[in-house]
């Protein structure tokens, strides 16, 4: 009998963590779906501007309106940003223990013993 409320207690709490963790995702699904929205919305807005600008590159004249000149530097490539965490709360867990996850700091920074 003893057994069998403990059990019960273990199914309960992996049930309220799954449940827990799928209220997560559900809450992370609507917000990067009110984000998808939004960028859909900026792409038909800015989409005169991207035709423009194909336009005037196909006739070899810059968006500027001046003609195109050439540089000796190289173009700047944009900084990679860092990726974010990984909205899995599973794959959380995983990086957590591996010592990925944003939270976990270098201990060697902060002590001097190491």
């Amino acid at each position: 009998m003893k057994s069998e409320r403990s059990s019960d207690e273990i199914y309960r709490a992996a049930f309220e963590s799954a449940h827990a963790d799928l209220t997560e995702i559900s809450a992370e699904f609507e917000r990067l779906s009110i984000r998808k929205e939004r960028i859909e919305k900026l792409l038909v807005a800015l989409q005169p501007f991207v035709t423009l600008k194909e336009e005037q590159s196909a006739a070899g004249v810059p968006a500027s309106g001046r003609p195109a000149q050439r540089s000796e530097e190289p173009p700047v490539e944009p900084k990679q940003e860092l990726e974010p965490m990984a909205s899995d709360p599973f794959q959380r867990r995983v990086d957590h223990v591996l010592g990925i996850g944003a939270g976990i700091r270098d201990v060697r920074k902060y002590t001097r013993q190491f």
